[in-house]
């Protein structure tokens, strides 16, 4: 609803909201997935809706709910994306397939989502993208879990200083790997500043009565 958004090349930007809030309907009109009721949106430096297969082999996308081919075995899933990919870098994929210890002789379906969620940030990495977009990469996952994944996200996000788009309905998770905050209440952004910024801007009083 009339938002107006800017992430800078070389920020981590994190968008913040509840669930139906807007977040996934803003990375699919970016992505040009969905047509603007109205304005216009930019992906490194083209319009969304004339993004053409080289710019979109320039961006990593990791889908809310990881919705990866299900029957597939790990290793034919990655060689579909390897095939389909105008640049692969090998030797930085299978360090991510080292690091997350992923299996690739089993089914996606047989993965834990922590599993899926950790193939799918190495399938989207391994393209060396300059822009990478997360939409709710945590979802569904245990506390444990969900620190690990982004406790290894996170070095390899340092590892590459490039510009990533991470959304989330959990604050901890978005103050852990962003410097750069936008809320999204019912539609509309109602923050968007520095993280240090709002880290100032909120209070927490303790009042003690006898």
């Amino acid at each position: 609803d009339g938002i107006n958004l800017n992430v800078p090349r070389g920020c981590i930007y994190g968008l913040l909201g509840r669930n139906g809030s807007g977040k996934t309907t803003i990375i699919r009109i970016l992505l040009g997935l969905e047509p603007p009721t109205r304005g216009q949106t930019f992906l490194l430096d083209t319009e969304s809706t004339e993004l053409s297969a080289k710019v979109h082999g320039r961006i990593g996308y990791v889908a809310e709910g990881h919705n990866l081919i299900q029957n597939y075995r790990v290793g034919r899933l990655i060689k579909l994306c390897k095939d389909l990919s105008l640049q692969w870098n090998d030797g930085f994929f299978n360090h991510l397939i080292e690091t997350f210890r992923l299996p690739t002789d089993r089914r996606v379906k047989e993965l834990s989502i922590g599993m899926r969620a950790q193939l799918n940030l190495s399938l989207a990495m391994a393209i060396d993208p300059e822009l990478l977009i997360l939409d709710d990469p945590t979802l569904g996952m245990d506390t444990v879990v969900r620190r690990q994944f982004l406790e290894l996200a996170i070095d390899v996000i340092q590892q590459q200083g490039r510009t990533i788009l991470f959304c989330s309905h959990i604050l901890s998770d978005v103050e852990r790997i962003a410097d750069r905050i936008g809320i999204l209440t019912a539609g509309k952004l109602v923050v968007d500043c520095p993280l240090e910024e709002l880290k100032e801007r909120v209070k927490k009083l303790r009042v003690i009565f006898p």
